[in-house]
């Protein structure tokens, strides 16, 4: 168990850490990737979205270390509050990938995919973590599922900031969705492997929840290439 806390707190720091990495144009200067200046139609929603993952990888550390100092009581009292800032991710979220591909000139490619086929992933993404918070917000009573189930949830906003990462970017490129995917699976791969060896077995939960999102993400992408997608997009885009 003692091991198990320490676990959280500290995968909770390397988030902050990385998500400090990835968005520090934005926090430092309100810039977008590599330094660009963020389109003024889309700026505030940007801020709103980017403050509330900033307040998610905060909350999620700050619980790490009250449950690893044994402060259950204020762990509880304070969850209650993801469900505002999950909340403010979640649709904000969703409106910022909407408006991103609607604000974003015909043709442009990100990560080997057209940006409108991204907006799929970007959906997928924002859906994963609604479902890991809402699991992990059911079971807040059973911490083999609920610590997970948040880490994991963490983990789908984390891929925003990988792959703002120059090292990511030169290790696994830019030009391909594999690049886009491998440093989040990477990462979790890792953090699973670390969690059977630290209990010389494998966490159920967290597997199921690493798999759960691996899966998505795969299937977003192919599925964007798909005429359904093609259908769907168009009605979505004139939200």
């Amino acid at each position: 168990m003692k091991t198990d806390r320490y676990f959280y707190s500290t995968v909770g720091a390397i988030f902050l850490v990385l998500m400090l990495i990835g968005f520090r144009h934005f926090l430092l200067a309100g810039k977008a990737m590599a330094g660009d200046d963020i389109n003024p139609v889309m700026f505030r929603l940007d801020a709103v979205h980017g403050i509330a993952i900033m307040a998610w990888f905060v909350l999620f550390f700050a619980q790490a270390l009250l449950i690893s100092t044994r402060n259950r009581k204020l762990h509880m009292k304070l969850g209650w509050s993801v469900l505002a800032i999950g909340g403010t991710i979640a649709v904000t979220g969703s409106l910022v990938a909407i408006r991103s591909v609607q604000n974003t000139p015909a043709g442009f490619v990100f990560f080997g995919m057209e940006y409108p086929r991204f907006l799929l992933v970007m959906l997928t993404e924002i859906a994963m973590f609604t479902a890991f918070v809402a699991v992990g917000v059911v079971a807040r009573k059973r911490p083999k599922i609920h610590r997970p189930m948040m880490l994991m949830a963490g983990m789908t906003l984390i891929a925003g900031a990988l792959v703002r990462i120059p090292l990511f970017r030169m290790v696994f490129g830019v030009n391909s969705p594999v690049s886009f995917f491998a440093p989040v699976f990477l990462l979790g791969a890792l953090l699973l492997l670390l969690r059977c060896f630290m209990n010389r077995s494998l966490d159920r939960w967290f597997a199921v929840g690493y798999a759960s999102l691996v899966i998505a993400f795969v299937a977003a992408e192919r599925l964007s290439h798909s005429n359904l997608w093609s259908d769907w997009v168009v009605s979505i885009l004139k939200l």
